[in-house]
């Protein structure tokens, strides 16, 4: 019995190094037209943008967005995973990684606390070269006839916008420095228009000096 005992040491500490296993990403189906919102970017934590965390926690409001097919909004539908940031200045961004953290803010609920994927796909903080306020960012999406229908049949349902673009970003108002272009807006989302070549000209109220270039058909995605 003494012998069993000992030698079921050695497998009790092998185990109890296993490290916790990341929640697997779960693909959820969101109906066309759900009001999930504008998409929130996420940030990286930086003491230099947020101040030492030590210091300037106060200051910060924790935030729970909710993750849907890897991005973030404010809204919770169902099979969403909640995630509890920081905001600050009109930004959101990741609490700090540093080991004394956890449980020195009494506020924050730390069953939430992002996990390693968020951590890898969160926005490193860079000074903007042109000055932007978040919350006038845009998902932009790829146009997909099986959720605005055949353009030919449903272009007319559909309202011409003129967003602005800022790096690889999009925006509802116009800064110094930003490229207009023309998307369309259709049951609050926003994506660019079809690419078939019949398209050109055929929609009258559409500004096509403006129309999406490579780049914009390039970086948009699929909607979650």
């Amino acid at each position: 019995m003494r012998i069993g005992i000992l030698l079921a040491f050695p497998v009790l500490a092998a185990l109890s190094a296993v490290p916790a296993r990341v929640p697997a990403q779960v693909n959820v189906t969101i109906q066309f037209g759900a009001r999930l919102g504008p998409e929130i970017g996420v940030f990286a934590y930086s003491p230099q943008r947020h101040g030492d965390w030590r210091t300037s926690y106060r200051r910060w409001t924790p935030i729970t967005l909710y993750d849907i097919n890897g991005h973030y909004y404010r809204t919770a539908v169902r099979g969403a995973r909640p995630v509890l940031v920081y905001s600050y200045n009109n930004e959101y961004f990741l609490p700090p990684q540093d080991r004394e953290w956890i449980g020195f803010d009494k506020r924050y609920t730390y069953p939430r606390q992002p996990t390693p994927v968020d951590y890898g796909r969160a926005r490193p903080y860079a000074p903007e070269a042109i000055p932007v306020d978040p919350r006038h960012e845009i998902g932009v999406l790829a146009y997909s006839p099986e959720r605005a229908g055949d353009w030919r049949a449903n272009v007319r349902r559909w309202t011409p916008v003129t967003v602005y673009a800022v790096r690889d970003r999009y925006y509802s108002n116009n800064v110094t420095g930003s490229r207009p272009l023309v998307v369309y807006r259709y049951r609050d989302e926003y994506f660019l228009p079809p690419r078939d070549q019949a398209w050109v000209g055929f929609d009258k109220r559409f500004d096509y000096n403006r129309r999406p270039g490579d780049d914009d058909y390039g970086r948009v995605r699929s909607r979650p």
